[in-house]
């Protein structure tokens, strides 16, 4: 008994002890922070220090104590020194980011309050950033510490034990409403950092450095753009709000994401000046507006790709990826998991399909292409045994009652139900739901090489391709010089294909096989890699040193610039196929040859050699289907990155 007591004391002990290392290191690094935002602001160069004022000394000591005690009060608050609760918190991190910044704005509400104490707006900016920064680092090394002594006693036990792994899986483990709730808070808590860079930025360029600052000129109007900046910074978060830019729902790839961040970003400046215009009392300036502007695309864009970038990193690392089950065992099920294992960002993990018992029994053989997780009977129990996140029904092999018994047996689970709409060629920016006389409908946007669309595009193919054959032309010399050197023949190769409405023509390359390798091809017919009608061979003999090089970088397809000033290519478009290719298309395949073949596609983009026929004419009749010239400039942008890495390419 006595034993027993000892050793509550002792992990009582261990809990005071650390709570107050605790404390102790956010003293210290809320000072360290106050001290080098300080430091920052008035004692190095760039950032006017002549402005400063000795006897502010006190007036910022006096704000230092309010943040590092609001630091300290809302770590009680959110329970962030009791070592048997923080490390099993999902919400440890970002606690620890949203105290300094309440911290900051108690700052804020205390100088409007009151106006005999004033501060620098930059001081306050590098508090923030400096605080996120420094208290996430000493709680992540503390935390590591701490680990490493426990394992060696027995006093808290390992289920005490938690890093940044354990905190992402604990998130793993929470619902989904939860999941996004997280996540918005995460975007909000950027889209505010970085909404008050760009309003800070865009006033200190204007009215403090550079030849459009007005140094020699008094103005009292800080004060408005400060107290105008946080309430458009407010209206901004809400109009981000209204085009769902916080539910992680709808905020993916195809939903016209950025698309609607660019149009919200844009509200909010327009919202800015016709307030500047109602109350005239306070004009704005117009290059301030100007510079706002700039800064919140760019930053705002920047903070959203980031979170992003680092959101889909953790969910690989930490094994966080939706578990999905397709329901249906049809052709367009199959498809529908190809294309997530292939092309989703998320990296689903596809378990397998469930369809009807009598359906899975009635074709056996067909069955076996795919992993059966039981039967739609079951549906339910399927989904907690396999802990599903998200269910995909093929609604084109279900009759419309069946759908319908299906989400009837999904309703109050706590899942992501998505319906196949039964067609894979159109993009959701083609797309628009709309209800006439109660009834569901889908508006498909009337799109397509035609009037002043193909205008644009033969415009744009025009001048980019005369620009890129000026750019160029050294390489043509250089690349001519290196292809005679190496082989006997001439430096350009001219074979017929075919594009638009299969119109004959010659495709320029630089050559990279032997004068002989047509004859040869006969020899190798066997080993052909490719499926359908077309021949790929990665190690083929046929080809020289130096058109190794040339392929594997792109180079030997510069020479069709000619072909598009010719008006024979676009600069993106379907693949221009072999005429012996053609004579082997069935009907669909045929649809490729509706529009002028291209330099680049969606299929050069999306893993050029490395995609089998079947995909590679799928993502041509998708790019048809869904032209547009964003899509255009998108995909010739993306072939930059594809080109220099030569992925897919031999």
């Amino acid at each position: 008994m006595k034993t027993i007591d000892n050793r509550k004391i002792k992990k009582y002990g261990i809990t005071i002890l650390y709570g107050f290392i605790l404390v102790c290191s956010d003293i210290i690094i809320g000072g360290a922070s106050c001290f080098l935002a300080y430091y920052l602001r008035f004692f190095t160069g760039f950032f006017n220090p002549a402005v400063f004022i000795a006897h502010q000394n006190q007036q910022y000591l006096y704000y230092s104590l309010i943040f590092i005690g609001a630091i300290l009060l809302f770590y009680l608050i959110f329970r962030l020194y009791n070592l048997r609760t923080i490390y099993k918190d999902p919400f440890y991190y970002l606690k620890i980011f949203a105290s300094p910044v309440l911290g900051i704005l108690l700052i804020v509400i205390i100088d409007q309050s009151d106006k005999s104490i004033a501060f620098s707006r930059l001081w306050i900016l590098f508090l923030a950033l400096l605080s996120i920064v420094l208290l996430f680092f000493s709680r992540y090394l503390i935390g590591i510490v701490t680990r490493k002594i426990i394992k060696n006693t027995d006093f808290l036990g390992e289920d005490v034990i938690r890093g940044i792994r354990g905190n992402v899986l604990d998130y793993k483990s929470l619902s989904r409403l939860n999941k996004k709730i997280v996540y918005g808070i995460f975007l909000i808590i950027t889209d505010v950092v970085f909404l008050c860079i760009s309003f800070y930025l865009s006033y200190f360029l204007r009215f403090k450095t550079g030849e459009i600052a007005e140094l020699n000129k008094t103005y009292f109007i800080e004060t408005n753009y400060f107290f105008y900046s946080l309430v458009f910074i407010i209206l901004s978060i809400l109009v981000f709000f209204v085009f769902n830019l916080y539910d992680r729902d709808k905020i993916y790839k195809g939903s016209g994401y950025y698309s609607r961040l660019f149009k919200a970003v844009f509200i909010n400046i327009i919202v800015i000046i016709f307030v500047g215009y109602i109350f005239e009392q306070f004009t704005f300036s117009r290059k301030w507006i100007l510079l706002l502007a700039l800064f919140n695309l760019v930053l705002i864009f920047f903070g959203r790709f980031s979170i992003e970038t680092i959101t889909q990193k953790l969910i690989k690392k930490y094994g966080i990826i939706p578990r999905t089950l397709i329901v249906g065992i049809g052709e367009n099920a199959k498809r529908i998991e190809d294309s997530l294992k292939k092309y989703s960002k998320e990296d689903d993990i596809i378990l397998g399909h469930v369809d009807k018992k009598q359906r899975i029994g009635k074709d056996k053989e067909y069955s076996k292409d795919f992993t059966i997780l039981g039967y739609l009977e079951n549906l339910k129990d399927i989904i907690y045994e396999n802990n599903i996140q998200r269910v995909i029904i093929s609604s084109p092999e279900f009759k419309y009652d069946e759908i319908l018994d299906i989400l009837e047996r999904l309703k109050g689970l706590d899942i992501t139900v998505l319906i196949f709409p039964g067609f894979f060629e159109f993009s959701l920016r083609r797309l628009s739901m709309r209800e006439i006389g109660g009834v569901p409908l889908m508006q498909v946007a009337n799109i397509g090489f035609f009037g002043i669309n193909l205008f644009l595009k033969n415009f744009i193919d025009y001048v980019l391709g005369v620009i890129l054959f000026i750019f160029f032309i050294l390489i043509y010399l250089v690349v001519g010089f290196m292809i005679k050197i190496n082989s006997k023949g001439p430096v350009f190769f001219k074979q017929k294909r075919m594009t638009k409405d299969c119109k004959i023509f010659y495709m320029y390359k630089f050559r990279t096989m032997y004068m002989d390798a047509e004859e040869r091809l006969k020899e190798l017919i066997e080993c052909n890699e490719a499926d359908g009608p077309l021949f790929k061979m990665k190690d083929d003999p046929r080809i020289t040193k130096v058109g190794r090089f040339l392929r594997r970088f792109s180079i030997d397809e510069i020479p069709q610039i000619i072909n598009v000033l010719k008006g024979e290519l676009s600069l993106v478009g379907p693949r221009p196929p072999l005429p012996v290719e053609v004579q082997q298309y069935n009907d669909w395949e045929m649809k490729r040859m509706n529009v002028k073949q291209g330099m680049t596609g969606l299929w050069q983009i999306s893993g050029r050699s490395d995609l089998s026929f079947e995909e590679m004419a799928r993502l041509d009749l998708y790019y048809i289907q869904n032209w547009s010239i964003e899509i255009d400039v998108k995909i010739l942008i993306k072939t930059i990155p594809t080109v220099l890495f030569g992925k897919g390419a031999y």
